[in-house]
């Protein structure tokens, strides 16, 4: 069941990560065409891009917990023993939930809260509920993607700290 949701996922984060960036990419230069070329510019452009961005940073924060890359302190991975090393990565992940679902909650907290003041954007007039949204599904895959560490970790044997860096390189090879 992990497996095949993890898949969908990955193709998932994948693809909007693509969409986001060919959006911010070519909106970004079309931009710099028409202020250079036209000598003029189009009003909705960098607030799309904006979104975008942000949309990408929420998505890349789920992706980033699937590969393993972000930020850690490894210090005291390096001197106990394989088994309590399981057991830090698996507290590591329960806190990674509880600040998800902390994310979760408030970001549809604040969908809710936004769509019923009926807020619009500056540029586009669209309803700024819709771009505060990313926030709560992001949690919502953080949340997903921590259960994964948990399941990795408690399914895979425990090895040392050497033994996965000495795996991650042979990956890399």
């Amino acid at each position: 069941m992990f497996a095949t949701l993890n898949r969908i996922l990955d193709h998932v984060e994948s693809v909007a990560m693509v969409v986001f960036m060919s959006i911010a990419t070519l909106l970004t230069a079309l931009q710099v065409i028409y202020r250079y070329g036209f000598n003029s510019s189009l009003f909705w452009v960098e607030e799309v891009v904006i979104y975008s961005i942000i949309c990408m940073s929420f998505v890349g924060a789920s992706m980033g917990v699937r590969n393993g890359v972000h930020i850690s302190v490894d210090v005291l991975n390096a001197f106990v023993p394989p088994a309590v090393n399981r057991w830090l990565h698996i507290i590591a992940a329960v806190l990674g939930i509880a600040f998800a679902c902390f994310l979760a909650y408030y970001g549809f907290q604040l969908f809710f809260n936004t769509l019923g003041r009926g807020q619009r954007t500056a540029a586009l007039r669209l309803p700024m509920a819709w771009f505060y949204l990313p926030i709560a599904i992001a949690g919502l895959l953080l949340v997903v993607r921590y259960l994964w560490v948990i399941h990795q970790a408690w399914t895979k044997p425990p090895v040392s700290l050497a033994e996965e860096l000495a795996a991650e390189k042979d990956k890399l090879v």
